[in-house]
């Protein structure tokens, strides 16, 4: 009578074990949902350590980050006011020494003396250009002698670039009428003489450091308009002021460091 119970049971216990559902083991295709948690694991943890740079701010490296975004737009404000003026420590903007608050001044003098004829203030690439009409008004006809306009000029200009730390470059140019004097054999040193002797006013009668200023000569080889009329040679006849901008202030630099 026992064997038969025991057969029940063995045979009860087989079914209830057929019953239970199939185990299967967890293969790497079925572990997707941890990518997606890695995932979010290295999102936050980048979150968080964007969090911590913002939280400790370097005003040079803030500064430096807008002049970068800003040059990529042409920004003038940017090219020509580096990082606290390109020196470290915490110095702060200035906004009287940026090239386009100099320019806005200077045209307000010119429109306010009526010297729109003579003195002529634009913006290029380069930088800032103010531009001396030398034809009779600031210098005399095959002379590099300064006339008394020309040093009232140069003593209202000169505190408006000593506001501004870049490079300046005086630049003399000449009309395509030759000249063949005992001082000047040609254009190309009477254009040098005038560059020069504004360059000397400005350093050593109006105190801008001589480490910022240069002086060029092109003669009659870089005119403004044709030379076919008196007028455009007149137009040509002048000494050019440039505050360089950053690009060609940089380039100022490196010629002067030499290789």
């Amino acid at each position: 009578m026992a064997q038969p119970i025991k057969s029940a049971a063995r045979a009860a216990e087989s079914s209830l074990r057929a019953k239970k559902p199939e185990e299967k083991l967890e293969t790497a295709g079925m572990m997707r949902w941890l990518l997606t948690y890695a995932d979010m694991i290295t999102l936050m943890l980048a979150l968080f350590i964007i969090l911590f740079a913002m939280s400790t701010i370097s005003r040079v490296k803030v500064q430096a980050f807008a002049k970068s975004v800003s040059g990529g737009f042409n920004n003038v404000w940017s090219i020509n006011q580096p990082p606290n003026g390109g020196a470290n420590g915490s110095q702060s903007f200035d906004a009287s020494s940026s090239i386009p608050a100099i320019e806005k001044e200077l045209e307000k003098y010119v429109k306010q003396n009526h010297l729109q004829q003579q003195v002529q203030v634009h913006d290029e690439t380069r930088g800032l250009v103010i531009t001396l009409l030398s034809d009779k008004s600031y210098f005399d006809s095959g002379s590099a002698e300064m006339r008394p306009q020309t040093l009232q000029i140069l003593d209202t200009i000169a505190p408006l670039l000593k506001r501004n730390r870049n490079q300046i470059r005086v630049e003399g140019n000449t009309d395509n009428v030759p000249i063949s004097t005992a001082e000047f054999p040609s254009n190309w040193e009477l254009s040098t003489a005038r560059a020069v002797g504004v360059v000397r006013y400005l350093v050593e009668h109006e105190g801008i450091a001589p480490t910022r200023v240069s002086a060029a000569g092109y003669g009659e080889f870089k005119p403004r308009t044709q030379n076919r009329t008196e007028s455009e040679r007149q137009q040509n006849r002048r000494v050019d002021i440039v505050l360089l901008n950053g690009n060609a202030n940089a380039a100022a630099s490196s010629e002067e460091k030499g290789p």
